[in-house]
């Protein structure tokens, strides 16, 4: 169901005439992808910075994900990335939501796309980010 939803994303993609974004018919969440969610790793805070003043074309309006959103994306039949084909720029590694972990009110939940697995990790540190935006 995901992979044909994908499929239609990028027929809509290509009405929508953006370039660095992939769109999922599912959620109507729009996802970038471009060099920087493979190459960066920042922290929560620059990471939640650099989404919030994020436009790709017309599309304004993105955010870091929350857990749930970003575990859309994650397809266990994929492994080194774990990620839903029609995605180009992802690293093998962990990526940040804003999700807060109930346990430590400094540490939100990731996904490490190698395997697609979920864990916490601490917000002073550097991980990568995938910014999203939800289309109406």
């Amino acid at each position: 169901m995901k992979k044909i939803s994908l499929l239609l994303s990028f027929v809509l993609l290509s009405s929508l005439q953006a370039k660095d974004v992939v769109y999922d018919t599912t959620t109507s969440l729009l996802w970038q992808d471009a060099p920087i969610n493979k190459k960066a790793s920042v922290t929560f805070k620059e990471a939640t910075n650099y989404c919030k003043f994020l436009k790709i074309d017309k599309y304004a309006n993105f955010r870091l994900p929350t857990l749930q959103e970003l575990q859309t994306l994650i397809d266990y039949k994929n492994y080194k990335p774990a990620i839903l084909d029609g995605f180009h720029y992802v690293e093998n590694t962990t990526y940040w939501t804003t999700t807060p972990f109930a346990d430590a009110e400094d540490e939100v939940w990731t996904i490490d796309f190698e395997k697609g697995a979920r864990s916490t990790k601490a917000i002073y540190y550097d991980r990568h980010f995938r910014c999203v935006t939800k289309l109406h």
